[in-house]
């Protein structure tokens, strides 16, 4: 679900997922030379809802995976994401001050009132098989997502090795993503943008390099590059610019960005184990990117890992984010602009965001037929402000919003 798409309902269902920022399949969750022995079931339910009764997402996402034979093991999910709400088009000026302008109602597809103006449904499978030598492992997979008016289509590769007696593992991956956008009409005051044509198209290349590193008994360390490359339309055919004269509107411009995007990502993951407490560890994450859009992000995350008894264990955390604008963003344009791209998506600003949450685990055991089970929940607080950007942000706080997500997953080993 990492698959970054640049509509409004695709842009939140990836803000469920913070941790990798790759495509699917593309950053490793297995060393080499390690197959399943048992099979594996995991449901996971998760609530994303924004401030001012914005966008409301629910994520039911089913995962299995099984061993076949001794050094095979095949993995399958599917998802389904149901997405209501309003979304920013574009920024007004009233009374001196910026503000935004935000989609009206609209119906669903059976022509049932849904009261929002965004009303979608997104259903996704992902399938994959790894292949587990002594020192090695090799993975490919694929998988397809649809909704009303975006389909994707992608693939992936991963090849670990061990080396160093065990101690460090090299991890190589490339994933390949193609997408199909066709903009539907949508009632609230605005119609979609087809400048591309009657279907929109883009593709997306991701490469990483990783190593893993076995530092002592108690820690590990692993940095990951990552290499990406988006062409096509990449623009949102949801999103409006306007143009003022001074104080004056005057125009109404669609959303135009480059149409190729080039962008390099180093991540950092430490952990380190406590075993005087009660087999504690902290997990501490460094990511930055940097593309030729001019956006620079810096994302810092903390959690501890806290056994408690009988099973149990609380999981507090900690992220920081923060992002330069893009080159071509402009909150309001003006009339004797001369620029041939822009965008004034208030993904595209400079901001940041303080989150902060908690997880509870109980691991279950001694169950009939099962090997172990283990439920999970968790909720986040996300705050995102202007004012959070390194180094500030004098756009003001127009853009700013809150939102929360609560997660609830299952897992079975049998």
């Amino acid at each position: 679900m990492n698959h970054y798409k640049k509509n409004d309902n695709s842009a939140i269902v990836a803000g469920l997922t913070l941790a990798a920022m790759a495509l699917p399949g593309l950053i490793p969750d297995a060393k080499a030379g390690r197959a399943e022995e048992t099979y594996n079931a995991d449901f996971q339910y998760g609530n994303y809802a924004e401030s001012s009764d914005r966008i409301y997402v629910d994520t039911f996402d089913l995962a299995a995976s099984a061993p076949i034979g001794k050094a095979m093991t095949g993995s399958l999910s599917v998802v389904r994401d149901t997405i209501s709400g309003a979304s920013p088009i574009y920024n007004a000026k009233e009374n001196g001050k910026t503000v935004q302008m935000v989609s009206g109602a609209s119906r669903n597809a059976d022509n049932s009132d849904c009261g929002k103006s965004i009303c979608d449904q997104r259903d996704g499978i992902t399938g994959g098989l790894s292949y587990f030598f002594e020192q090695s492992s090799l993975a490919i997979g694929g998988g397809f997502s649809q909704e009303r008016d975006y389909t994707s289509r992608y693939v992936n590769t991963n090849f670990s090795m061990d080396f160093n007696k065990k101690l460090t593992t090299l991890n190589l991956g490339a994933a390949l993503a193609f997408d199909e956008i066709n903009p539907t009409e949508r009632p609230g005051g605005f119609v979609r943008n087809r400048d591309c044509g009657e279907l929109c198209s883009k593709t997306t290349q991701q490469y990483l390099l990783g190593v893993s590193q076995i530092i002592d008994k108690n820690s590990l360390i692993q940095n990951n590059m990552t290499f990406s490359y988006n062409t096509g339309y990449l623009s949102d055919p949801y999103k409006k610019v306007a143009v003022f004269d001074g104080d004056v509107f005057t125009n109404l411009l669609n959303d135009t960005r480059p149409r190729e995007k080039f962008q390099w990502a180093w991540l950092t993951q430490y952990v380190r184990h406590f075993g005087d407490l009660n087999g504690a560890a902290l997990h501490a994450d460094y990511r930055f990117t940097t593309d030729d859009w001019g956006i620079n992000t810096h994302t810092a995350e903390f959690s501890w890992h806290q056994p408690i008894a009988a099973g149990w264990q609380v999981i507090p955390r900690f992220r920081y984010y923060s992002q330069d604008q893009a080159d071509f963003y402009r909150a309001i344009a003006s009339s004797d602009s001369a620029a041939t791209v822009y965008s004034s998506d208030y993904r595209l600003a400079g901001f940041g965001t303080l989150s902060g949450g908690l997880k509870l685990s109980k691991e279950l055991s001694g169950l009939k037929h099962l090997h172990d089970a283990k439920f999970q929940v968790g909720a986040e607080f996300y705050d995102h402000s202007a004012s959070y950007e390194i180094g500030g942000n004098r756009l003001g706080n127009f853009a700013d919003f809150s939102y929360y997500l609560f997660t609830a997953s299952f897992n079975l080993k049998f």
